[in-house]
């Protein structure tokens, strides 16, 4: 591995279980933000486990360097696209969402599946620039946002005008409780997830809900794409779970009335962002091509097909638990 910009530390065992990892794949470049140097993942070598971590990984003081182009920053322009391919992709993805019968549960998934819930507190953890807590907010819920990175967090509060706690959720008032707290793509994120979600569990009220959204590690699109997956994106996936590891980290943090699925309303992009060739991944700015359209267009409708008859293959994990 060449010399990295960014201050790494070794992490070779089962974050879960304890056991040693094994090499899943070797020095995988940030094709998509363009954070400098090279990083390999490992997978459990237990056989009821699962778990896929990066080793080594970025240190505490060290991963902010890797947000620097991320995309809930406002100014981020990672991925470019002409109007057609701009245009193409509306309508293919309009299509694809229209041949599947994806609008519902597109609905249901843009509100953390909180549908059925009347609205009350609400905090999402690792807010990004606040266009869900906006949504939530719209919807009738009391919103409060959650961020560690402060172009993000000034950008929710300035611009959105939705209160923001700038920091670690462990510093957040234990006595202001919440009916729902929300992790969209964020526990893939952390070094210490059950930390986390123990962090959650205390900040919800009795029979307050816990949702998560999480990149699967079993899903179709990782066996498809392997290293080119989307999903992966080191370094900063420190951890990807399926669905069995996600419910094991949240009953270990307390959690009960666990219910998990996964889902592919997200694959278009998925397949629009991975890439088949592993050879191909490049770091830094690269245009959407038609290809690439095409290619989450097609994949999209196999993904959805394939769920039908595996359930554990979407896209992503979904989980709700309950705080008891």
């Amino acid at each position: 591995m060449r010399q990295t910009l960014i201050g790494a530390e070794a992490n070779p065992d089962c974050y879960l279980c304890g056991k040693p990892g094994e090499i899943l794949y070797r020095n995988r470049a940030d094709y998509l933000f363009g954070t400098p140097g090279e990083w390999s993942f490992k997978v459990c070598s237990g056989d009821d486990c699962g778990l896929v971590w990066l080793d080594p990984r970025p240190m505490v003081s060290e991963i902010g360097k890797a947000y620097q182009n991320y995309y809930t920053h406002e100014e981020s322009d990672h991925m470019r696209q002409t109007p057609v391919v701009t245009i193409m992709r509306a309508v293919l993805h309009s299509m694809s969402t229209h041949l599947l019968g994806l609008r519902k549960e597109r609905r249901r998934y843009k509100c953390m599946y909180l549908d059925q819930i009347s609205p009350g507190r609400l905090l999402e953890v690792g807010c990004g620039n606040g266009k869900r807590l906006a949504r939530m907010q719209a919807l009738g819920w009391d919103v409060m946002g959650q961020e560690v990175d402060p172009v993000a967090a000034s950008y929710v509060s300035e611009k959105r005008g939705i209160p923001v706690h700038l920091g670690m959720l462990q510093a957040l008032d234990v006595t202001k409780r919440y009916d729902a707290v929300i992790l969209s793509h964020v526990i893939e994120h952390v070094h210490d997830p059950l930390s986390l979600l123990e962090s959650c569990y205390r900040l919800l009220k009795k029979n307050g809900l816990l949702v998560i959204l999480t990149p699967n590690i079993a899903s179709y699109g990782h066996q498809k794409f392997g290293a080119g997956w989307r999903g992966l994106e080191p370094p900063r996936h420190l951890y990807l779970f399926n669905r069995k590891t996600l419910s094991w980290c949240a009953q270990k943090a307390g959690f009960s009335s666990l219910h998990s699925w996964t889902t592919s309303v997200g694959a278009f992009g998925i397949g629009q962002a991975s890439l088949s060739c592993v050879s191909s991944i490049k770091e830094g700015h690269h245009f959407i091509t038609t290809r690439d359209v095409w290619r989450g267009f097609w994949f999209q409708l196999a993904a959805r097909i394939i769920l039908l008859f595996n359930k554990d293959s979407g896209e992503e994990c979904v989980l709700m638990a309950t705080r008891k």
